[in-house]
């Protein structure tokens, strides 16, 4: 007979968690871009595959999140890491280009919650350990 030993979940720690929630949050945001007349983009609106793109990093955001909410699980928090920089990169161009100061302003927010986002998933948790001679 086969015994199945659990093994420890180790839920994250609240630095995690509240950068877990943030970059669900910032993922969440990318989804409402989809629909049109929701934002002022200006002159020169993005093209809708490129707004298809960052909804879909934004969905992918939001997964691994949620998966990483109670496990702590180091792949999804990397994945989510990962969406979030990639999603930050598609965002940047909004600085340059010649659109309403409310489109600066929001992937200003969306570069500056994504660093913050970050920062607090990727932290471990120090474990003291014992040193033995």
């Amino acid at each position: 007979m086969a015994s199945t030993t659990a093994t420890p979940v180790a839920t994250p720690s609240t630095s995690v968690r509240v950068g877990l929630a943030l970059s669900a949050l910032i993922g969440a945001a990318n989804l409402p871009a989809l629909i049109p007349d929701i934002i002022d983009w200006g002159e020169a609106p993005p093209p809708f595959g490129l707004l298809l793109v960052n909804a879909a990093i934004g969905l992918v955001s939001v997964v691994c999140a949620f998966l990483a909410w109670n496990t702590g699980n180091r792949l999804a928090i990397r994945i989510n890491a990962a969406a979030l920089i990639l999603n930050a990169i598609m965002v940047v161009p909004g600085f340059f280009i010649d659109t309403t100061p409310t489109v600066t302003l929001i992937s200003a927010a969306f570069v500056v919650g994504t660093v913050v986002a970050v920062v607090l998933m990727m932290r471990r948790e120090h474990t003291p350990v014992r040193v033995t001679d």
